[in-house]
């Protein structure tokens, strides 16, 4: 198995994100854990390891195609910590509760990202985004 430094996992990341998120099988502590704000009532301990973050990836991308994930900063790293700051962008495919955005309607929004790497694998993941600036141009409000 091959070891990757922080930035060659933050660059596998975001491959996850543009491609194929089985490249996070590699690259995930099967302890992983998702620490995220979430307003599904899910905590992060319900699913751990690769299939956490692969989680991550499904959900945010369920009601987007063209979906594109790109680095705006970074990544910084600082020993065994990994932060970026990234860009979403995708074309609303409809299906969101309380969305009133029109199909097909490109949107964007930022966030920043926080991964925790011990002996070559991802062990944590925080996640910080815009969801306002989202449900705005979603039309959720």
């Amino acid at each position: 198995m091959k070891v990757y430094d922080g930035k060659q996992i933050y660059e596998l990341w975001v491959k996850a994100w543009n491609e194929d998120v089985s490249v996070l099988e590699e690259i995930t502590s099967a302890d992983c854990t998702v620490h995220q704000a979430r307003t599904d009532g899910k905590t992060s301990d319900e699913i751990k390891g690769s299939e956490a973050l692969k989680g991550i990836i499904m959900d945010s991308c369920a009601f987007f195609e063209d979906v594109k994930m790109t680095i705006e900063v970074g990544p910084i790293v600082d020993k065994s910590y990994v932060s970026a700051r990234w860009e979403f962008t995708g074309s609303y495919k409809g299906g969101m509760q309380g969305a009133k955005a029109e199909i097909g309607e490109k949107m964007s929004f930022n966030g920043m990202d926080i991964l925790f790497v011990k002996d070559g694998l991802i062990k944590d993941y925080w996640v910080s985004s815009d969801g306002v600036n989202l449900m705005e141009q979603l039309g959720m409000f």
